[in-house]
C-alpha cells in the first residue's frame, strides 16, 4: 500500500512536470515567438506565464494536498530568504558576466526581460515547491520525510533545464545548470517548508531571475570548464544554510506541513 502511494506520487509529479514543459513550449514560447519585436516577445511570455501561475494557484486550492503553500507569509518567512537573496544577487552575476551592472541600454527590452524572468521564477515556485512539494508532504508531515519531498522536487525542477541543449546553449553550461538548479531547488524547498509559505520564495526566485537575466542581457554565456564548475557549486553554501534552518525547525518541534 505504501509502495503504491509512493509510485502514485511519482507519476503525478511526472505528469505535473510534463504539463509544465508542454505549457512552457506551446503556451509561452511558441506564441511569444510570433512577435518580431524582442521586447514584445518578453511581455507576451510574461502574460502567458502569469496565466499559468493563476492556473497553478487554482490547482493548489482545489487539492487537499495543497498544505500551507498559499498561506500568508510571516515576517520570519521573509527574513530567512534575505541571506539567499544577497548571496545570489552578488555571486551569480559575477560568475556569469563578471559585473553587477545591469544592461539597460534598451530600457523597454530590459523591462520586458525582467518581467518575464520574474514571472518564470514565480511560476516555477508554484509548480515545483507549491504543487510537487505539497504533494509529497500531504500524507506524511514527519521531518524525516521532509528531505524526501525536498530532493524529489529538486530533481523534477532540475530535469527540464536539460532542454536548453536544444536551445543552443553550450553543453558545459547546461550540465552546470542541471547541478545548480538541483541545488537551488533544495534551497528553495527548504525555505518554503521552514517559512510555511510559497510567496517569499516565489518573490526571491523571481527577483533573482529578473536581476540575473538583465545583467547578462546581450552577453553570450560560454563558460569554461572552471567557470561551469564554479556555477554548479555556487549554491553549496546556500544548501548548508537551508539545512541548518531545517534542522533548527526540527529542534524547535514545530509542525512541518
Amino acid at each position: 500500500m505504501v509502495t503504491d502511494t509512493l509510485w502514485r506520487k511519482v507519476w503525478i509529479s511526472v505528469a505535473i512536470t510534463v504539463a509544465f514543459i508542454a505549457a512552457t513550449i506551446f503556451f509561452v514560447s511558441v506564441p511569444a515567438s510570433r512577435f518580431s519585436d524582442p521586447a514584445a516577445r518578453e511581455y507576451a511570455a510574461t502574460i502567458a506565464r502569469v496565466v499559468l501561475a493563476v492556473l497553478a494557484i487554482i490547482a493548489l486550492r482545489k487539492n487537499n494536498w495543497a498544505s500551507n503553500a498559499l498561506r500568508s507569509p510571516t515576517p520570519r518567512s521573509w527574513w530567512i530568504i534575505l541571506p539567499v537573496a544577497i548571496y545570489s544577487l552578488i555571486v551569480y552575476p559575477l560568475l556569469f558576466t563578471g559585473t553587477l551592472a545591469l544592461n539597460i541600454s534598451d530600457p523597454n527590452l530590459a523591462s520586458g526581460v525582467a518581467c518575464n524572468g520574474f514571472a518564470a521564477g514565480g511560476l516555477e515556485e508554484l509548480v515545483f515547491r507549491g504543487l510537487i512539494v505539497s504533494l509529497w508532504l500531504s500524507s506524511d508531515m514527519r521531518q524525516s520525510n521532509a528531505w524526501r519531498a525536498i530532493a524529489i522536487s529538486a530533481i523534477f525542477f532540475s530535469l527540464p533545464h536539460a532542454l536548453n541543449l536544444f536551445a543552443g546553449h553550450a553543453e558545459a553550461r547546461v550540465i552546470a545548470q542541471l547541478v545548480w538548479s538541483f541545488l537551488l531547488g533544495v534551497v528553495f524547498a527548504c525555505l518554503r517548508i521552514v517559512g510555511r509559505s510559497i510567496w517569499p520564495v516565489a518573490v526571491l526566485h523571481g527577483a533573482m531571475n529578473a536581476f540575473v537575466h538583465v545583467n547578462r542581457l546581450g552577453v553570450e554565456i560560454q563558460p569554461s570548464m572552471v567557470g561551469a564548475v564554479a556555477l554548479a557549486c555556487a549554491p553549496l553554501p546556500l544548501c548548508l544554510y537551508a539545512a541548518i534552518l531545517l534542522q533548527r525547525e526540527r529542534q524547535s518541534a514545530r509542525l512541518i506541513q
